[in-house]
């Protein structure tokens, strides 16, 4: 008797479980099984106005979640008999999202969460101040997408192309123009080569392999040729009252571009060129062909560098933007699915339910049926030899 008794609590338990667990796991469930009225403005797109999202924290209320939250917990715990590990850990994931903005406006869209088990066990850790890493990452509230890294990724760009740009104008406009600027230039140039070798040895002697390759060794020897070839090309044709192109400035000044650009390109992390002769003459002929336009004047230069800061500047307006149209586009989506996916829910919900009445209503006639049928044939035959005898 004790064993049947103990099989009938373990199972009802089990369907309590499983109960908590159907309820949590549907469209809007969070909501529907700590008690918590969903608030209308909530299901409003991640970009609503600022008086809307006050209204939103306003009409949620999170002391109620949290009180909730305790009671349904110990209930649920896996500690307990009534507990089931799965549920209690999908509860706390409701708690979670339901105590947090941003969270709570994207399972709004959908009624489901999508968020990985692993990852928000990660991002639900907190430090000292309370404040968990997911808070930390999007501290404001807004997603880090694949727009905002294009978005640094150009911008980094651009200046960093500015930047070259500037250096190579320098080089260009003044350090070429006299021996005084030249020559130091050229034996920093050695010194940095020569260091860069003894670096390499030092490396080989103690590790056996070296990450210094002959391009490190010879790169800045490569700029400093470069110089010193547009400084006797600007000696050459140097007229007081202005400087004549010429050929052999075009040679140093291409060359030099060509060094800058592939010393940025071969040494950016995660890179996957490396330097080498085909990459070197295909970065020459394009750089050939700016040195050509250019042709060592300075108001060229700045406007290059004006063209590069302007593109970078569009780059910060432009970006933003695109991401706020991409998001609200990527809502109103997510929102008309939601609403499918609520009404499928609900839709197999009545069909759910007019299943088991029609099957408890053929239990019922069945009990009915059986309960109207006739003696069996034994019982009279029984009766009447009871009679005779």
């Amino acid at each position: 008797m004790n064993s049947q008794s103990s099989f009938s609590s373990t199972n009802a338990n089990a369907k309590d479980a499983s109960s908590a667990l159907h309820i949590l796991l549907a469209p809007d469930g969070y909501y529907t099984y700590l008690g918590i009225e969903k608030p209308v403005s909530s299901h409003s797109s991640l970009l609503t106005k600022d008086n809307q999202t006050k209204e939103t924290k306003q009409e949620l209320d999170l002391t109620a979640i949290q009180k909730n939250y305790r009671k349904l917990s110990l209930r649920l715990h896996p500690d307990r008999p009534t507990g089931d590990e799965d549920a209690f850990r999908v509860l706390e994931r409701a708690k979670h999202v339901l105590m947090t903005e941003k969270l709570r406006k994207q399972y709004d869209l959908l009624g489901l969460d999508l968020e990985d088990d692993d990852h928000s066990d990660e991002s639900h850790q907190e430090d000292e101040d309370g404040v968990s890493n997911e808070e930390k990452k999007d501290g404001d509230g807004k997603p880090d997408g694949v727009l905002s890294h294009m978005a640094s990724a150009t911008v980094a760009a651009f200046l960093q192309l500015a930047v070259r740009t500037a250096m190579m104008a320098v080089t260009s406009l003044y350090i070429t123009k006299w021996k005084y600027t030249t020559i130091p230039a050229i034996v920093f140039m050695a010194y940095t080569s020569n260091k860069i070798r003894q670096a390499g040895k030092e490396a080989q002697a103690t590790t056996g392999t070296s990450p210094i390759t002959k391009y490190d060794i010879l790169s800045p020897l490569l700029v400093a040729a470069g110089v010193l070839i547009m400084f006797y090309a600007k000696s050459d044709s140097y007229n007081d009252a202005e400087f004549e192109w010429n050929k052999l400035f075009w040679f140093g000044e291409a060359l030099v571009m060509t060094m800058f650009c592939l010393n940025t390109v071969t040494a950016k992390e995660g890179s996957s060129l490396r330097p080498s002769i085909g990459l070197g003459i295909a970065f020459y002929i394009v750089f050939s062909l700016i040195a050509l336009y250019i042709r060592g004047k300075g108001w060229r230069y700045i406007t290059f560098l004006s063209i590069e800061l302007v593109c970078a500047l569009v780059a910060v307006l432009v970006f933003p933007v695109m991401e706020m149209i991409m998001e609200t586009i990527v809502d109103e989506k997510m929102r008309k699915i939601g609403d499918r996916v609520r009404m499928y829910s609900k839709v197999m919900e009545d069909n759910h339910k007019k299943q088991i009445e029609e099957l408890e209503r053929r239990l019922a006639e069945a009990g009915d049926k059986g309960a109207s049928v006739p003696a069996s044939p034994s019982t009279p035959s029984s009766s009447a030899h009871v009679e005779l005898d």
